[in-house]
């Protein structure tokens, strides 16, 4: 018996819609889809099959690029999953580092990933469809490499050494390189301004500035340095020295030989052996990074930094600062924040200059009387701290611009917050007073903020 035209196009029709669709992130507006609506019919992860859509995207992702392969590849993938089980839709995004051919490589992955879900099906049919996402990391870890190309940049050895007019190159990028030993190809480039040593394998390093006398940043970040590896000559010229994610535990005295240092970035190393000493000879200095180093005890003696402008201790085991640290009188920038501070110091208001305050993540549940003396600040950021009392203090200042309470005990909307005048946004979320009954319940009190221009989030 033949069936009749209507009836075969509409079981051609099915069969193809039926096909799962593998489209990768950067062809969806050439194929017509709109990700979000598309996302919008399917509901979101379901926890009782998450597990076998995982384990088959497993085995897809080893036949395409198998384990002892270290490739250097990431690989995201978006399941839709319809109510039969069976995959509609497979989104996929692909990173890769330097070197692929990134058409050949999505063409291959295309067609293995096609080879091994079509037809795959779940052990039993969801009740709606949803959606999955998940990524894989294939080999080693992809680095993107942070250079800046241009006419006056070096970015790899290889250039380095073929390039001849060595004099016109400004900027030297050999970071990210997986270099053990340093290069001494960095010397053909004379007038240098910036010098890109980061996230190798130094063990030790050897430079002598002597050879750069333009070099105005020294960036040696993510390597494996010591206080007792790293040599420097003096150097009349450099302003900045990055030394992150090394594994000094002080100050290191090489950087003392940067006589016009303004910039120290040690954010990342574990500085247990911090002394007053570890602050000496360091005049110019307005930038200093101690950024997650493992400080308890913060010395007396950085007092002497009396030029710092900028001072980040974010994330760091602080439960006191010292006293002295209110003779930084040029400081605009104080970054406290993620730490275990009781309380601020009480001669707080000296930094009068301190524009910027972070202080949320700590223990803090009232503030010093005379903090209301720093007139010029600007941002207040208090959240995720113990206060259960509003800090009447807060509603003298008159140039503050944020103020962020966010996350901390207030059981009730503070009143006092109707006497502030000068404010431009204020933060409440996360306070127990916050529900959903919010708006309702403080709407008068958020009428009267929102009337004097103030932004509220709760």
């Amino acid at each position: 018996m033949r069936l009749p035209a209507t009836i075969l196009l509409t079981l051609i029709f099915q069969v193809s819609f039926a096909q799962m669709r593998v489209i990768w992130q950067k062809d969806l507006k050439t194929e017509g889809i709109d990700h979000l609506k598309l996302t919008q019919q399917f509901d979101g992860p379901n926890t009782g099959f998450t597990q076998p859509v995982l384990d088959q995207f497993g085995k897809t992702m080893d036949a395409t690029f198998p384990p002892k392969f270290n490739a250097g590849i990431m690989v995201f993938a978006q399941f839709y999953i319809n109510v039969s089980g069976t995959i509609d839709y497979l989104i996929l995004d692909l990173q890769a580092e330097e070197g692929y051919n990134m058409d050949s490589l999505r063409n291959h992955a295309t067609d293995s990933f096609r080879k091994n879900l079509e037809g795959w099906k779940l052990p039993k049919a969801p009740e709606k469809p949803f959606f999955l996402a998940t990524m894989r990391q294939v080999g080693k870890q992809i680095i993107r490499r942070e250079v800046k190309k241009s006419d006056s940049a070096v970015i790899d050895v290889k250039t380095a050494i073929a390039i001849r007019d060595t004099l016109k190159i400004k900027y030297l990028y050999l970071n990210q390189l997986e270099l053990t030993a340093l290069p001494n190809v960095i010397y053909r480039f004379p007038n240098l301004t910036e010098l890109h040593l980061g996230g190798n394998e130094f063990k030790e390093a050897s430079i002598d500035l002597r050879r750069f006398p333009r070099l105005k940043q020294l960036h040696l970040q993510n390597n494996e340095l010591t206080n007792k590896s790293l040599k420097l000559t003096e150097s009349s010229s450099l302003g900045l020295l990055n030394l992150k994610e090394n594994k000094f535990t002080d100050v290191p005295d090489a950087a003392r030989k940067c006589k016009k240092l303004e910039s120290l970035w040690l954010g990342g190393n574990v500085l247990t052996g911090l002394s007053n000493a570890s602050f000496k000879g360091f005049k110019r200095l307005r930038d200093l990074n101690f950024y997650k180093s493992d400080i308890a005890i913060l010395p007396k003696g950085i007092k002497k930094l009396r030029r710092l402008e900028v001072l980040d201790l974010y994330y760091n085991k602080l439960e006191t600062l010292p006293k002295t640290i209110t003779k930084l009188k040029r400081l605009t920038h104080f970054a406290v924040s993620y730490n275990q501070i009781a309380a601020l110091p009480e001669k707080i208001s000296r930094l009068k200059n301190v524009h910027t305050l972070y202080a949320h993540h700590n223990h803090l549940s009232n503030l010093p009387d005379n903090i209301v003396q720093m007139k010029n600040l600007r941002i207040l950021d208090l959240g995720y701290n113990w206060f259960t009392n509003f800090p009447p203090e807060l509603t003298a200042f008159t140039n503050l611009q944020e103020l962020d309470l966010s996350s901390n005990n207030f059981p009730e909307f503070p009143e006092q917050l109707l006497k502030i005048n000068q404010l431009e946004k204020l933060y409440l979320r996360g306070n127990p007073f916050v529900t959903e009954n919010t708006e309702k319940k403080y709407g008068q009190q958020l009428g009267l903020l929102k009337s004097k221009n103030i932004e509220v989030f709760y």
